[in-house]
């Protein structure tokens, strides 16, 4: 039996740059050796929808995001949620903003190469986060991610980074990322915050960020946490403490290449569970997706869950 694939596409990604990277995707899907179907997105929600009905109605075997970060954490979300004994692969045709997870995960951004893959259908399986949250009105929330989550400087960013695309703003998404990374290094103001891990209390004072990684990329190619692996049953805590202007603007580039590692003043802390206070609430973001302003956020690894389709060389 051929393979089933359902592509979810969000033209609007990337400042809608997928429509013509789209266009020149079909073509080659006529061609390959397998089934798939098409479902467009047409607002917030929507790839998380289509994502839990064809889980919950065995439609496919195997499906794709097209876009950015945000739509496959909005498909992964979809997958989880869904009332299925078993769940279809997964993998991510980057076409986005951001796309940090395809950098951890090595996926090929060229077409041929990843039609290829596909009908190759190498897959492994990986942990899958979720972070439960409560909202500044006390209002609970939970989201499930698969690379990397923040609360703070990173989660403004993001927002910022969001409000371009709407905008169409026509710049790269490396290029607005390190544009707004640069603005809220000078604007951001730092807060505290209190985190339990392996059974012990921490304390950060003056932090601007508290970031939650299952992957090793966020922001547009920050190396956030080059110790991460999405198959190890961990998560890594990474957090700034005590860092004044000049010394977080010296940070920003030691972030991009993953020097910040033993900073005096970046600390990191490894566990599969990581509950985070607010003095003041912070904006969270997962995956790139603002969820809002939050007092509190519980991150937990699940384990081995998610069957990816990755290029196996």
């Amino acid at each position: 039996m051929r393979k089933r694939v359902l592509f979810i596409v969000n033209l609007a990604s990337a400042g809608g740059r997928t429509l013509e990277r789209w266009e020149e995707v079909v073509p080659k899907l006529e061609a390959a050796n397998f089934d798939y179907d098409v479902q467009f997105t047409v607002s917030r929600g929507c790839a998380t929808d289509f994502a839990k009905s064809a889980t919950e109605n065995m439609r496919c075997d195997t499906i794709v995001s097209v876009g950015g970060d945000g739509t496959a954490n909005e498909i992964i979300n979809g997958i989880m949620t869904a009332a299925a004994d078993s769940l279809p692969a997964f993998t991510i045709f980057p076409s986005g903003t951001g796309s940090d997870t395809v950098r951890t995960l090595g996926i090929p951004k060229e077409l041929e190469t990843f039609v290829a893959m596909l009908e190759k259908n190498a897959s492994n399986l990986y942990d899958v986060g979720i972070a439960d949250f409560v909202l500044d009105n006390d209002a609970q929330g939970s989201r499930y991610f698969l690379n990397a989550c923040d609360v703070g400087i990173g989660a403004t960013v993001a927002n910022t980074v969001n409000s371009l695309n709407q905008d169409n703003e026509k710049k790269s998404g490396k290029a607005k990322y390190f544009r707004s990374i640069l603005e809220q290094v000078v604007k951001f103001k730092a807060f505290s915050a209190t985190y339990d891990a392996n059974g012990k209390a921490g304390e950060l004072k003056n932090t601007v960020i508290v970031a939650i990684c299952n992957g090793m990329f966020f922001g547009g190619g920050v190396k956030i946490s080059p110790i991460s692996r999405m198959n190890d049953g961990k998560l890594e805590l990474i957090a700034t403490e005590n860092v004044s202007k000049p010394g977080l603007m010296g940070l920003v580039s030691k972030v991009y290449t993953g020097s910040h590692v033993g900073h005096p003043k970046v600390r990191f802390v490894q566990d599969d569970q990581f509950t985070v206070r607010m003095k003041k609430p912070q904006l969270l973001e997962t995956d790139g997706e603002v969820q809002g302003s939050v007092k509190e956020v519980t991150f937990k690894i699940i384990t081995k869950k998610l069957r990816i389709i990755i290029d196996e060389k």
